[in-house]
């Protein structure tokens, strides 16, 4: 569900509303069309910046959270590589960490291309869903989109 709330003076915001995780997104975020339900695509034309998100609703054991983090790990670095192979792009990332937190197993990453792309990944796991969450720009520093995602990822209201 995409939501635009305008007021006198105000800044604009949109709302990710899934039945995994709500999402408040402070300023001129605009929805992208994707074809998978559980997708969100956004862009900032002010933060030269897009984000995506994701979720998967499962039902797995407390137990498991931490395998299902480690599948997620290898899903995602192989689908960057497929992304690096077919632009022919050459691709750094940092070593994805893999974090226990109270209700699951947190996943975070970050790197470049060689088209100057930052990027950055965050994803949740917890016995009942998956969330992930993508920012990227070509025009930003890491640094310049470590602090967008991280303006991002307050807003995040996991439900």
């Amino acid at each position: 569900m995409f939501t635009s709330l305008f007021a006198a003076g105000a800044i604009a915001s949109a709302m990710i509303d899934t039945p995994a995780f709500k999402m408040e997104l402070e300023g001129d975020w605009v929805q992208e069309q994707v074809q998978d339900k559980e997708q969100k695509s956004y862009y900032s034309k002010s933060l030269d910046t897009g984000l995506t998100t994701s979720y998967l609703m499962m039902n797995a054991k407390p137990s498991d959270t931490e395998r299902i983090a480690n599948k997620l790990i290898e899903f995602r670095l192989n689908g960057e590589n497929a992304a690096a192979n077919k632009f022919n792009l050459k691709m750094t990332i940092v070593e994805p960490i893999l974090v226990p937190y109270s209700k699951g197993h947190q996943v975070a990453y970050y790197g470049h291309d060689s088209n100057n792309r930052q990027f950055r990944y965050l994803g949740v796991v917890m016995p009942d869903k998956t969330i992930n969450i993508y920012t990227e720009s070509k025009s930003k520093s890491q640094a310049e989109l470590e602090v967008i995602f991280n303006n991002l990822i307050k807003g995040l209201k996991i439900e």
